[in-house]
């Protein structure tokens, strides 16, 4: 028989407020912003003191991430329906008949092909990722992140190992 231990954190606090396009995506094409929350899932096998981790180390990490978007102007950086401009201070997005100009330091340009929440919630796996890798994950099975746009509507990306 085969057992596994996972941990499942949702906090108020690992949330971010960002605005965003989809290149053909009808009314999404309009510049537009949700307020995203974000679910983690850990299964690992427990470590000598009988936890995956320490959630008091955990949730900052979280929270650091979800902070890098908060306020931001999401920009899928490898959409190649789109064409993006940077001179001085500003960014330009052009795709279609539309265009838009942006302050550079509301933007974030991410490496992802379009802004969409299963395309963040991969994005913010790897982020994650990263983000534990000091904290030496015994057992590490999976990974899942969660990004929530609204109140009832979630994609969720899982990473095995």
């Amino acid at each position: 028989m085969k057992h596994s231990t996972r941990i499942k954190i949702f906090r108020d606090e690992h949330h971010f407020a960002a605005a965003h396009f989809l290149v053909e995506m009808g009314k999404c094409e309009r510049l537009h912003g949700h307020n995203y929350g974000v679910t983690v899932e850990i299964c690992a096998d427990p470590a000598m003191n009988h936890t995956v981790t320490d959630f008091n180390r955990i949730n900052p990490l979280i929270k650091r991430v979800c902070d890098t978007l908060d306020h931001k102007i999401l920009i899928a950086g490898e959409d190649p329906r789109q064409t993006l401009t940077i001179t001085g201070e500003e960014l330009e997005a052009r795709f279609g008949p539309k265009r838009f100009v942006f302050p550079k330091s509301d933007c974030e340009v991410l490496p992802v092909k379009a802004t969409t929440v299963e395309l963040l919630s991969a994005y913010l796996s790897e982020k994650l990722l990263e983000a534990l890798r000091p904290l030496g994950l015994e057992g590490l099975q999976w990974l899942e992140v969660g990004v929530k746009e609204g109140g009832s509507q979630m994609a969720i990306h899982r990473m095995e190992f």
